[in-house]
């Protein structure tokens, strides 16, 4: 027989070779960093590249209409840069970027980006749909890593330069003839894979070829192209790339990070530490593979650090639409702060958490965030949002705040654990979360109308000094009745009252109170009493407090019944 692992053996992956790491073969040697110690004070220039980058990366490619959509919306995020295409990559890409300019849609302060490879042609192509527009960047790029230049460009590093340099003397020959102000960018392609002495010199010769000033700067803008290493690693990179650009002052340095390793938002922000002044990157990171970099994500976590991200997210589910519609694309339920299940937590003791530190917030009227599992308030972002959802793994502070909450309901502390005993079944049972509406139900159909042999039909009271009396309409099974008895409270009055029929029980706990902003005309009571040994709550609401009280105490009455037989 052969022999079988066991299901639960421990299993592994052995690379056997296959995969090099990748610190041996690019990354910078750098003892003395110093980006470990920096501190993140200010947004970096963002750039989105969501009509280029983004837009390439789609099954079905964006329509004129759409990017126009996504362009306008990106306006108004506050994007001041946006790369608006490859114009020379395709007919709708030049028919795009010919009708903003046309159209006169770029408004003043904002530069449109455009792309092109190294092709005299596709760089003249490039100034033909930039003819007459607002000041531009234009972006220029080759591929300049080891792998691209042996096996697909079959080019030697000087044969690569040699192309970078005659593509940026061509632009810049162009842009001192055209009307039209240029701003300058080179990207080294795939500069995650490439040397990073070799990437280095490349990007020299262009600043030198660009001759780069204070009044005429360039953008070098640095892509991992294909996410590689660590973020740690890539920050080595963009600070000894950093220190050794010639004409340093006359540099904006730029990354554009992809997320093929999950971790373009930590390599962006570690890269700002090492000196980059500019991203590059793309709404909910749409783009090739596994995306883009993130700029809501980098946005807004900024935001929570108490810095201004430089652009507006005040309405997350208008831009998630803009999002969608244009692209097809769909943002993730877990998305950090937009992903539908972003703000909400199901278990019990972060429930308890949130809870309390929302009540110490409103009750201090704090002006600083500092809540529990919750890293923003999603208010800022236009989000409304409940921040507890209930499911078998939630406790009885999640139902209580949902009652409180949605409905105006602020259960009694001795209430919140007998209330969770009747949810909590119906999660277990159907394996779903509960939303509010089923929470109310509950409640309604448990609390405020509970099955039992008694019928409240009317009630009389009056007062006699410190004395009441109550007569309560009563039908018992079938029969009705009139019942009547006095007390110092109307509570007390009914209890002798419910004598009559033998019912004889205490009162323990009395609550009322307004339903707050929800129905502050009404009054909501919380009764609970012992009858038998048992303890349980009943509930009533009604404008009449002392009407809201005897309802609360006929729900009681009939929820002590319930597997304990009926009365007579």
């Amino acid at each position: 027989m052969p022999v079988t692992q066991p299901e639960n053996a421990r299993r592994s992956m052995p690379p056997n070779g296959k995969y090099a790491p990748y610190h041996s073969r690019f990354a910078a040697d750098l003892p003395d960093r110093t980006w470990p110690g920096a501190q993140l004070l200010k947004a970096p220039e963002l750039c989105s590249v969501d009509l280029r980058d983004g837009n390439q990366a789609l099954r079905c490619p964006m329509t004129v209409d759409k990017k126009l959509k996504l362009y306008d919306a990106l306006l108004k995020v506050g994007f001041r840069q946006i790369e608006i295409g490859y114009p020379s990559a395709s007919a709708v890409e030049g028919e795009f970027a010919r009708a903003l300019v046309q159209e006169k849609r770029i408004p003043h302060g904002v530069k449109p980006q455009v792309l092109t490879a190294t092709a005299e042609k596709l760089i003249r192509g490039t100034f033909d749909a930039i003819k007459g527009g607002p000041e531009t960047i234009v972006h220029v790029y080759n591929s300049t890593s080891r792998l691209q230049r042996d096996i697909v460009f079959k080019m030697s590093k000087d044969e690569t330069i040699e192309r970078a340099v005659a593509a940026t003397k061509l632009v810049r020959h162009l842009a001192d003839k055209t009307s039209t102000p240029v701003q300058y960018q080179y990207s080294p392609e795939s500069f995650s894979g490439t040397e990073r002495e070799f990437a280095l010199d490349v990007c020299n010769a262009v600043i030198e070829a660009w001759e780069a000033t204070l009044t005429r700067p360039i953008i070098i803008n640095l892509p991992s192209t294909v996410e590689m290493s660590m973020p740690n690693v890539f920050a080595d990179l963009v600070e000894w790339v950093s220190r050794h650009l010639k004409r340093r002052d006359a540099v904006i340095l730029s990354v554009h990070p992809h997320n093929d390793r999950g971790t373009a938002v930590a390599a962006a922000e570690l890269a700002l530490l090492a000196g980059a002044q500019r991203i590059e990157g793309t709404l909910f990171g749409n783009g090739e593979r596994a995306g883009n970099l993130d700029l809501v994500v980098l946005a807004l976590n900024l935001y929570t650090q108490g810095i201004d991200p430089g652009i507006w997210l005040g309405d997350m589910p208008w831009l998630r639409e803009v999002y969608e519609s244009t692209t097809g694309e769909t943002v993730p339920n877990r998305h950090p702060y937009s992903g539908d299940a972003s703000p909400i937590a199901y278990s019990g003791t972060h429930q308890l958490a949130i809870r309390r530190c929302l009540k110490h917030r409103e009750t201090n009227k704090e002006a600083e965030w500092n809540v529990a599992y919750l890293p923003i308030d999603f208010a800022d972002i236009g989000r409304s949002y409940r921040p507890i959802g209930i499911n078998g793994l939630s406790g009885k502070n999640g139902m209580a705040f949902v009652l409180e909450t949605d409905y105006g309901v602020l259960l009694p502390k001795g209430m919140e654990e007998e209330f969770a005993a009747v949810v909590q079944p119906w999660c277990d049972t159907t394996g779903v979360d509960a939303p509010p509406e089923k929470i109310w139900s509950a409640f309604h159909e448990s609390f405020l109308c509970p099955s039992g042999p008694i019928a409240l039909n009317g009630m009389t009271a009056s007062r006699d000094g410190a004395n009441t009396s109550v007569e309560l309409a009563l039908r018992v099974h079938d029969r009705l009745l009139t019942v009547s008895g006095s007390g110092e409270t109307p509570l007390c009055a009914a209890l002798k009252a419910l004598d009559e029929i033998g019912i004889q029980a205490a009162i323990r706990q009395h609550e009322s109170a307004t339903r707050t902003a929800v129905s502050p005309d009404e009054h909501v009571a919380f009764v609970q009493i012992e009858r038998d040994g048992r303890a349980v709550f009943g509930v009533g609401i009604n404008a009449d407090p002392d009407t809201a009280s005897l309802r609360a105490l006929m729900a009681a009455v009939n929820r002590s019944f319930q597997g304990n037989g009926a009365p007579g």
